[in-house]
């Protein structure tokens, strides 16, 4: 076994199993400890190499594991609906994976470069900074968050109060305390272990603490599964059976107050789509509840085209999507791009951002905070809708993605967003999973996944704001940079004098 004997090699191997174990930690599966050990390893190789280019390797080989594991299903979308042949959409996908796994690697590289003697602080923080630029750099990519993997840990109390980076944090500083038990001496594990006991339980405390308040008025709504799939949706053969699975769906809950078809569950643009909407107006006229559903919308002076939400009360009122899917929804840099992808076939969507500070529907019976789809991967969008929002609404379509890891990692990000701003969140989606979850981010109840189906719930309205509402990733990310300021000064005044030693 000459290759053990290869301790580069071991390593190498080593952090690919770990990266590849990672996705385990979110849903569907939810072992959400996995994260924490994982990162803990890792953590400790990266201690015990002296190459700033070493641990960038390692750290790549962990996230191209990881992602390639977590986010392989991106090529199911642009191979069965992007028009792309198989090849093609694997060559796109793991290009995209290739990039988004320096991130990781950029974390161990400035570990062992900058921060050689500090790394118990600097280690969690460049983690987060990393996690966080990624979910904003080319538009972001905020899949795969470490912190969205606790929603049902002890760590989750952190959420509403730092956000998912924040609770991202603190399982890095708990895997990085591990790391100190394990390779630490004496005094040093004795630090570790209380800073471990001291993390569980200052978030056991904040998990008790209800941050908003239930205003006592609840609302009966219905989110409404066609289970139509994507490949069948826009031909115009399928657009009258369409409408009569949503409609007969829907009959038996116009007493609701609030009945919610998912994104595009009408197939048109609004301004074709009277056969959908006059009935439906009809029925919405004589009835209690409240409409709202996907589709698309034309400006008819700008002719921009829009991914909306229609909410129909005594008026038609429309929330347009604001963070757009590159790739998907719309071609960033277009002028260049544009030529490629015509040479190579590639369709392209070519939908407007609407007004980022509209965020809410205000109804006499609530005020509904908005997100269409991909937005609500991303608390820094979802958190504008609040103070003022009493419950959140998310419509989407994780059709794209078939049978995959996708829908279930989506779920859990809807689950963060509720837990982060005290507020229930409603997840209407067309093939699933649609679900209702209350404020701090437990499922109350679910649709099967593929089956038509109408989901009923009462749910609470709430006022108030969490510290995460208040202030978004501010505090956290103030700390880190403050705190890596801190650790690059005492790790250069520390260095001379190891080296003088």
């Amino acid at each position: 076994m000459r290759f053990l004997q290869n301790k580069v090699l071991v390593n190498r191997i080593s952090v690919i199993a770990l990266g590849a174990l990672v996705p385990f930690a979110f849903s569907p599966y939810d072992l959400y400890l996995i994260s924490i050990i994982s990162l803990s390893i890792l953590f400790c190789f990266w201690s015990n190499t002296s190459s700033p280019r070493e641990s960038f390797i390692l750290g790549y080989l962990f996230g191209f594991a990881m992602f390639a594991t977590g986010v392989n299903w991106l090529h199911i979308s642009i191979n069965l609906f992007g028009g792309v042949n198989i090849i093609g959409a694997l060559l796109f996908t793991y290009i995209f994976i290739a990039y988004i796994s320096l991130y990781p690697a950029l974390c161990g590289y400035l570990a062992v470069r900058f921060f050689k003697h500090t790394r118990i602080i600097a280690l969690p923080a460049l983690w987060l900074l990393t996690e966080w630029s990624r979910g904003w750099m080319l538009t972001g990519f905020p899949w795969l968050n470490i912190g969205s993997s606790q929603t049902d840990s002890v760590l989750a109390g952190f959420a509403p109060v730092l956000g998912d980076y924040g609770v991202t944090f603190f399982v890095c500083l708990s895997a990085m305390t591990i790391t100190t038990l394990i390779t630490g001496n004496m005094r040093r594990r004795v630090i570790g272990g209380l800073l471990l006991m001291l993390i569980i339980l200052s978030s056991s405390i904040l998990n008790k603490i209800n941050w908003t308040n239930d205003l006592n008025k609840d609302i009966d709504i219905v989110l409404v599964q066609g289970a139509i799939p994507q490949e069948q949706k826009w031909k115009p053969e399928q657009r009258q059976r369409t409408y009569e699975i949503y409609s007969d769906l829907s009959k038996p809950f116009w007493s609701s107050d609030l009945i919610i078809w998912p994104e595009t569950a009408i197939p048109s643009l609004y301004h074709l789509a009277d056969d959908f909407i006059i009935p439906i107006s009809s029925e919405q006229l004589s009835s209690n509840a409240m409409f709202m559903s996907g589709l698309a919308y034309k400006d008819s002076i700008s002719n921009d085209y829009f991914n909306s939400v229609l909410l129909i009360d005594d008026e038609h009122h429309f929330y347009h999507k604001n963070h757009l899917v590159p790739f998907g929804e719309y071609l960033p840099f277009k002028s260049f791009l544009g030529e490629i992808l015509r040479f190579l076939n590639i369709p392209m969507s070519d939908f407007s951002s609407g007004d980022p500070e509209q965020k809410l529907f205000e109804t006499e019976k609530g005020v509904f905070g908005m997100s269409i789809c991909y937005e609500d991967a991303y608390g820094s969008e979802v958190r504008k809708a609040l103070p003022d929002a009493n419950i959140l609404i998310n419509v989407s379509n994780d059709a794209w993605f078939g049978d995959s890891l996708a829908p279930h990692q989506h779920l859990q990000m809807a689950r963060m967003r509720a837990l982060e701003n005290g507020r229930y969140l409603l997840r209407s989606t067309n093939t699933g999973i649609s679900a209702v979850i209350d404020d701090k981010g437990k499922i109350i109840s679910r649709s099967p996944q593929f089956k038509a189906h109408a989901l009923s719930a009462t749910v609470k309205l709430y006022a108030g704001a969490t510290p995460y509402s208040k202030f978004g990733n501010s505090l956290i990310l103030s700390f880190c940079f403050i705190s890596l300021f801190i650790c690059f000064l005492f790790n250069r005044k520390l260095k001379p004098a190891i080296k003088n030693h």
